[in-house]
């Protein structure tokens, strides 16, 4: 990052961006000695990028001014009530992701970037690339950030641009390239404005994030942006059995980029399971896929991380080896206690849930399966009940608390067993049984009571909101023949309850459990 007196002229923080200066002569030839969008934080010197309301924008302005910001940066609303260097722009948020490119000096990046989209996968494909890509690699994603060394926790898939150009320019020159996960938020938000990127791997679209982006449409269209950010010739591999698999590839080729369509069931480039073994057929060359997690899905994401590193310029061959002895993704389809086999995973969307459960009954047939899951507080209610029908997927299922968030548990349990398929049993783990009306009763039959009650009503959902209890009953139900997979939470360490954080992983308390792995 640029120490804090350097300046730059505003000729050059504004490069190829169509500003209209309202109330200064010679606007480029100003220097700036910085760029903020936060007024609490500006400092002297500095351009200050007003985003928000246009109620909001005039104080926020005010603030900074009366903090050293020598030049403001607004959408055309924005009014100001001194005379100062006014820049006006269609979009402020496109803007100041720009500036922030330029301010970094991102322009003279060298290391490869490469990017990870859609709504499941995206941080097992990300770690896929990251280990393909060789010692020094670094990654940005859900999981955390890692500059080639050291891994520190990062709050946002996708961080605020500033972050990420300090990021990127802070880098070692060790480092064989970067490979980050890119949110429909960012897209949405122009975070990724100012980058070019050698390389994209898009999953898929699922049912998500529908509380910010309200409908499908919209969601897509916020993915589909951040393909502007791809580098002419650049790679997109694509997921060729997803229903917009054509739309996304219409869109990158429209940028210039090379398109790999790369699917099981269809695509250029082809994925095949012989037995227990995966292969890749990839411009008439078949190559051994490896991949030590299960689900035909998993064996998509090792391949397709494969192939974005190859835009970096690793050969497949090599890239594919290197997966053969990557440790496990945290939280992702992670096994963690053997007697039963329970697995971790940050599956939650109703896609995300069906399709690793289907995955997990073909890897161990025969053998009772039974899924702990939850649903957040303050997100998207439309998603309930589909989750609540794919937990139903496994023989028996549990529905605990996730995230609440401010949301009432009870209000979150309702939303998921209104969704359900008519006819489907439930049952509350403590005090009587639904129909009763008691939550959490004084009455709390033994679980070998509510044990039999459950196997005849067969496939059923159990609901108990104590998520440590939930997991233990889960394990219990499957028997030590059985396997159990904890979903929604994945990585996670902390649980947020009533508006309150509460230390919580789900990996470390399977760990402690009898039969945990170290």
């Amino acid at each position: 990052m640029m120490p804090a007196m350097f300046s730059v002229s505003a000729a050059r923080l504004f490069a190829g961006q169509s500003l209209l200066s309202t109330s200064w002569q010679h606007p480029a030839e100003l220097k700036v000695a910085g760029i903020s969008r936060d007024s609490r934080l500006a400092k002297p010197g500095q351009a200050f990028f007003s985003i928000g309301s246009a109620a909001e924008q005039v104080t926020h302005v005010d603030e900074a001014m009366s903090q050293g910001a020598t030049m403001v940066i607004a959408e055309p609303k924005v009014i100001l009530r001194s005379a100062i260097p006014l820049l006006l722009t269609s979009h402020a948020r496109w803007s100041f992701s720009r500036a922030s490119a330029a301010w970094h000096g991102v322009d003279q990046f060298s290391l490869p970037l490469l990017g990870v989209t859609g709504t499941a996968g995206k941080s097992t494909i990300t770690h896929c690339t990251w280990w393909a890509l060789g010692s020094g690699a670094a990654r940005i994603g859900t999981i955390g950030w890692h500059d080639g060394v050291t891994e520190q926790p990062n709050p946002q898939t996708t961080p605020p641009p500033e972050k990420i150009h300090s990021f990127l320019t802070g880098l070692p020159t060790t480092c064989s390239g970067v490979v980050m996960e890119l949110s429909s938020h960012a897209g949405d938000q122009h975070r990724l404005a100012g980058l070019s990127f050698d390389g994209l791997v898009f999953t898929g679209l699922g049912h998500d994030h529908l509380d910010y982006h309200r409908t499908t449409g919209a969601y897509l269209t916020a993915k589909l942006r951040l393909l502007r950010q791809l580098k002419p010739k650049s790679l997109c591999v694509i997921n060729a059995d997803d229903p917009c698999a054509h739309t996304v590839a219409h869109a990158a080729t429209a940028v210039g980029a090379q398109v790999v369509l790369l699917g099981i069931k269809r695509g250029d480039s082809r994925l095949v399971r012989s037995g227990s073994v995966w292969r890749l057929r990839h411009k008439a060359v078949d190559y051994p896929v490896p991949t030590r997690m299960p689900g035909d899905f998993n064996a998509w994401n090792a391949a397709a991380g494969a192939l974005l590193a190859g835009s970096a310029g690793v050969p497949l061959p090599t890239a594919l080896n290197r997966l053969s002895n990557m440790p496990a993704v945290p939280g992702r389809l992670e096994l963690l206690a053997h007697r039963p086999e329970t697995y971790v995973d940050y599956a939650h969307t109703p896609e995300e849930l069906a399709v690793m459960l289907r995955a997990v009954r073909r890897e161990f047939p025969n053998r009772r399966l039974v899924c702990v899951f939850g649903c957040g507080g303050d997100r998207d209610r439309t998603k309930r009940g589909p989750m609540g029908c794919a937990a139903l997927e496994a023989d028996q299922a549990v529905l605990t608390t996730d995230n609440c968030r401010s949301e009432n548990p009870r209000q979150i349990v309702d939303d998921v067993i209104a969704g359900l398929p008519t006819g489907a049993k439930t049952f509350l783990a403590k005090g009587d049984d639904l129909a009763s009306g008691r939550w959490l009763g004084d009455i709390v039959p033994s679980f070998g009571a509510l044990g039999n009650r459950v196997q005849e009503a067969g496939r059923s959902l159990v609901i108990e909101l104590d998520r440590a209890t939930a997991i233990r009953m889960a394990r219990a139900m499957a028997g030590n023949d059985g396997v159990v997979v904890v979903a929604g939470k994945g990585h996670e360490t902390e649980q947020i309850i009533a508006g309150v954080s509460h230390p919580w992983d789900d990996r470390a308390f399977v760990r402690s459990l009898e039969g945990g792995l170290p």
